[in-house]
């Protein structure tokens, strides 16, 4: 098993909203496995999707589609919305309740409870950025 990490970025403008990831190992070498970005027109939006944070967890979804089932995600680095009442990023309960509700398990780290429960242990980071 390799670990893996996603970072997203995003840019608000007056038209569109655009959301930028990369997905690179956890390894010296650092090597991007996955690039993607999804454009969004202002004009013809439906914000929920963006406001939940859903919009990244799909992006996700594409990332576990498209590599080797290897892979683990350890972490998940996003950028945090200026403004937030257009773009915000999910909750680690919505994070956590996406992977086990789509059967993802297995492609994150995680342990079993002492109620055998799964628990993600996949790190979420926000930051935020200046400029």
């Amino acid at each position: 098993m390799e670990l893996f990490r996603v970072r997203f970025i995003n840019k608000i403008r007056p038209d569109t909203i655009e959301i930028r990831y990369r997905a690179v190992l956890e390894s010296h070498s650092s090597d991007t496995i996955f690039e993607g970005h999804q454009l969004f027109l202002r004009s013809y939006l439906d914000t929920h999707i963006l406001k939940s944070g859903e919009v990244a967890l799909k992006a996700i979804y594409n990332i576990f589609s498209a590599t080797p089932q290897n892979l683990l995600l350890d972490q998940v680095a996003f950028e945090q919305s200026h403004d937030r009442s257009l773009l915000e990023v999910p909750t680690k309960q919505f994070f956590d309740q996406y992977i086990i509700d789509n059967d993802l398990l297995d492609r994150v780290v995680h342990h079993q409870g002492e109620d055998n429960a799964p628990i993600v242990d996949t790190k979420l980071v926000t930051e935020l950025r200046i400029g």
